[in-house]
């Protein structure tokens, strides 16, 4: 999984601003599930290009302190790249399975659309639990369910109709595999949380075009841009048309462009 996520850092690099910008509130509510605030020493896990982090760094200040890790090192370079002139700010290579981290070293941990990819999830919970200090908090945003999220699961769908087949299958860790509010309060819960919170918000995207949106989303999709790049392009385009078409039932026009539903859960807990 860290080698597929790996394909994609350059994207992911590119497009991190656009990504930061769509999920500018609800990170800030992950924030507030964490209880960050001046002084706080955080860990980011799964971080991609670090874009929670380097929200946590503003919340932190000259007093805290936030590490950005990933298991991809791509990944880790891009938000090394992001965190330049950032004081408070570090990243390094770390699996959100085996945390590159000592036992009681830090207030807070988060993860942005990460946890939902670990296998299990209540044992990457368990390894944030073990870095956290006596009472501190986790935090972590997945999708919600796939109905919920139309401006990603119309692309998973169109590939899914293309071959006949769900995608991605069932039983592999995906991005709605814990969009069931009660299958995130079990994880959190299994992994050795207390005080369990899960919360829905918001998060649709907007953009300038279907267009762009095509463009832009199987770009960040992980295992997704990995198998459209295998394909011919005449299956690709195939591709495309079909998630333009259900694109196109689903999107609102806004004064400058258009949107698409989202909704993500945001969970939270504390170590004793």
């Amino acid at each position: 999984m860290a080698d597929l996520w790996d394909t994609v850092a350059p994207a992911w690099e590119r497009n991190a601003e656009h990504v930061d910008r769509h999920m500018a509130e609800p990170t800030q509510a992950l924030l507030d599930a964490a209880r960050i605030a001046a002084g706080s020493s955080v860990l980011e896990v799964a971080a991609g290009p670090g874009g929670a982090g380097l929200a946590a760094a503003a919340r932190v200040g000259p007093a805290g302190h936030v590490v950005l890790t990933d298991a991809a090192p791509g990944m880790v370079a891009a938000a090394q790249r992001r965190g330049e002139g950032v004081a408070q700010i570090s990243a390094r290579l770390s699996d959100q399975l085996v945390l590159d981290a000592a036992d009681e070293t830090f207030d807070a941990v988060i993860s942005r659309h990460g946890l939902m990819f670990a296998e299990p999830p209540a044992a990457a919970v368990r390894e944030a639990v073990r870095v956290l200090r006596a009472g501190g908090r986790y935090g972590a945003m997945v999708w919600a369910e796939r109905e919920a999220n139309p401006w990603l699961g119309l692309v998973l769908d169109a590939v899914g109709e293309q071959f006949g087949v769900a995608f991605p299958p069932p039983g592999i860790a995906g991005p709605f595999s814990l969009g069931d509010e009660a299958l995130l309060e079990r994880a959190l819960q299994d992994g050795g949380l207390e005080d369990v919170t899960v919360e829905r918000h918001p998060a649709p995207m907007r953009l300038e075009s279907l267009e762009v949106w095509w463009e832009l989303v199987p770009e960040l999709a992980g295992p997704l841009a990995a198998a459209l790049a295998g394909m011919e392009p005449d299956v690709r385009n195939a591709i495309r048309d079909r998630a333009l078409a259900g694109a196109e039932q689903q999107a609102r026009r806004t004064p400058d462009g258009v949107e698409l539903d989202g909704a993500v859960l945001i969970g939270g807990g504390r170590r004793a």
